[in-house]
């Protein structure tokens, strides 16, 4: 359980083994066992106890201070060591070498598989005829392979990206009208997109800690001042199971689009409202909880599970316990039976 913290002035303690909230002008208090308690989200000012800190750190609960847009701005992580050195140096040399850009274009070619796979749900549920965009994702997704482990190949993925990328949201355009996806975007589509990706980022970071990989040490992505490389490179293959397709059913919906959700900023520009921020937290908390077939045992795994075991799986590969690293497809999780994935195929 995600325990959220939005009231203004919470005052978060702890009781024996249980957290509890106290909240201004009410008498009431609640308490939650820390071990039913997988991590505290902090989104609006309030204190912290330092029993509740302890409590929370003693069992391995993540507290997290979220900012305006759904990012961490900060966390109490423990200071116990969570990793090998070995695994650091690992990460460090294959960084480094030729061997990035090998993983990078698993990871970018597992990105646009599922935005290839959510376009071709949409189109079947919605029926609506997407093949000449699909045909164009899957075609340029071939040229990805033969692209030689150099440097300058970091250059023709990011086009072969972008191109799949303008491709996956004229689609969505076509079921939502959008101005287009622009990352630095005020519109309510992107500011909520952004919000979600936001607590993607959340989730990544967390278990690349928790594995003892560095956040920002990464292969794909530039390490830049305060951007986790490592962390934006695992968020592709979770950026359209996780966050697109909670946050594009909502707009088509018009649940997100009820008064009281986003607050106008300037002509054009809005952003979530508290309301709007508990609304999204709740509804990407409920995908990352949802359970899903993975991993081809035919077992059911919570989506949360999945990424953590994603980023142990290349913690693995770092270490050569894994010969390649498998990136998470969506498919079986969007239940497309053999007939959808046939329609617009070009095989």
């Amino acid at each position: 359980m995600d325990l959220l913290i939005d009231t203004y002035g919470t005052k978060i303690g702890a009781t024996g083994e249980r957290i509890a909230l106290t909240f201004p002008n009410v008498k009431e208090k609640k308490e939650y066992p820390i071990h039913r308690i997988d991590k505290i989200l902090i989104l609006r000012a309030g204190s912290l106890s330092t029993d509740a800190a302890k409590l929370a750190l003693d069992h391995d609960v993540d507290i997290v201070y979220l900012g305006s847009f759904g990012k961490p701005i900060g966390r109490l992580f423990s200071s116990e060591p969570k990793g090998l050195a070995g695994l650091r140096r690992a990460q460090l040399e294959i960084s480094n070498s030729e061997k990035s850009l090998e993983i990078a274009k698993i990871l970018v070619k597992g990105k646009c598989t599922n935005q290839i796979s959510y376009i071709r749900s949409l189109g079947h549920a919605h029926k609506k005829d997407f093949s000449r965009e699909i045909l164009q994702m899957e075609s340029i997704l071939k040229t990805i392979e033969p692209l030689p482990n150099i440097e300058k190949s970091k250059e023709q993925l990011l086009g072969i990206e972008g191109y799949t990328a303008e491709r996956y949201f004229s689609c969505l355009k076509k079921l939502h009208t959008f101005s287009g996806r622009k990352p630095e975007a005020r519109d309510k589509f992107n500011s909520a997109l952004n919000y979600g990706y936001g607590m993607l980022y959340n989730e990544v970071d967390r278990a690349c800690l928790y594995t003892g990989l560095d956040p920002n040490m990464g292969l794909y992505h530039s390490e830049r001042y305060g951007k986790p490389a490592l962390v934006l490179d695992l968020v592709e293959e979770f950026r359209v199971p996780i966050v697109d397709s909670v946050v594009f059913p909502l707009f088509l919906e018009k649940k997100i689009t009820q008064k009281g959700c986003f607050d106008k900023t300037g002509p054009g520009e809005y952003q979530l409202s508290q309301k709007g921020k508990k609304f999204l937290i709740e509804a990407v908390v409920n995908r990352l909880n949802e359970s899903v077939v993975w991993n081809g045992d035919g077992k059911r795994y919570s989506l949360k599970t999945v990424i953590e075991n994603q980023v142990r799986g290349m913690a693995r590969h770092f270490m050569g316990k894994e010969e390649k690293y498998i990136p998470f497809d969506m498919a079986e999780m969007l239940q497309l039976r053999p007939e959808v994935l046939a329609k617009n195929s070009h095989e």
